[in-house]
């Protein structure tokens, strides 16, 4: 527990201040859709790349449920997610290392497998748990804009959508495992992801994009029914690989 109490007190304020985030910017985008729906033929014109005409497309077919994919899943979830994995879980044992306190964090009668899944559990409830509730509340605001929301969809894409975040989360713990200073995990997962929204965007490639993973097809085939196992597996399975090592490491690591 004091584990906990002690990452607790460092983090609070940067999982308030990521929900809000979250938060806002879906409600700006709900309270947004009306004109936007009104306005996509000549929005769709002004867009660049391939890859983001065809997330118009699908809005401009579909209508206000991938445009909800796109706003809170697709763009919302992994932009803030994103910058809340850096900075949460890079100093899940770099932060030690850096200010030269591991060995006190060692000193403890706690294993050091236990520090670490501790740790790492904490970092991925905060970082998941925000999107989750943010995506629940896309059910009570979309009313405000005539629309409506069904439960069965949301809860599969946000357990989709919160997988991939657990990945993130678990490679930013074992890079974290591996470094001596605090942001270099957190910088890491940063550039991996912006090398794959540019992938993404460059047609030809963008199957090669974790981006593609997350696309507003694979939200548009969860509220078809279709949820999409095999991408969901890979997700689990990479998490676990991933978790293994930096207990791996950080079990056989010298401070």
């Amino acid at each position: 527990m004091n584990l906990v109490r002690q990452w607790l007190r460092d983090a609070v304020w940067i999982i308030v201040g990521y929900f809000i985030i979250l938060e806002a910017a879906l409600v700006a985008a709900i309270l947004y859709w009306p004109r936007f729906r009104d306005n996509t033929p000549a929005i769709a014109k002004l867009v660049p790349f391939e890859s983001l005409q065809n997330l118009m497309e699908s809005i401009e077919i579909s209508g206000y449920w991938p445009y909800l994919a796109v706003q809170q899943w697709f763009k919302g979830c992994s932009l803030f997610g994103l910058a809340a994995a850096a900075f949460l879980a890079s100093g899940v044992v770099a932060r030690d290392v850096d200010q030269k306190t591991i060995e006190f964090l060692l000193s403890r009668p706690v294993s050091r497998s236990r520090i670490l899944l501790t740790r790492w559990a904490m970092v991925s409830l905060a970082v998941i748990v925000p999107a989750v509730l943010s995506s629940f509340s896309a059910v009570w605001l979309s009313p405000l804009v005539d629309e409506q929301v069904a439960w069965e969809p949301l809860l599969a894409s946000t357990a989709f959508m919160s997988l991939f975040l657990l990945m993130l989360v678990t490679f930013t713990v074992m890079m974290s495992a591996m470094s001596s200073h605090q942001m270099r995990a957190g910088v890491i997962l940063i550039a991996i992801v912006l090398l794959n929204f540019a992938l993404y965007l460059v047609q030809g490639i963008d199957e090669l994009s974790l981006f593609k993973t997350i696309d507003v097809k694979v939200f548009m085939m969860i509220e078809m029914g279709q949820f999409p196992w095999v991408t969901t597996g890979a997700f689990v399975v990479a998490t676990l690989a991933m978790l293994g090592v930096a207990l791996r490491i950080f079990g056989r690591r010298d401070f």
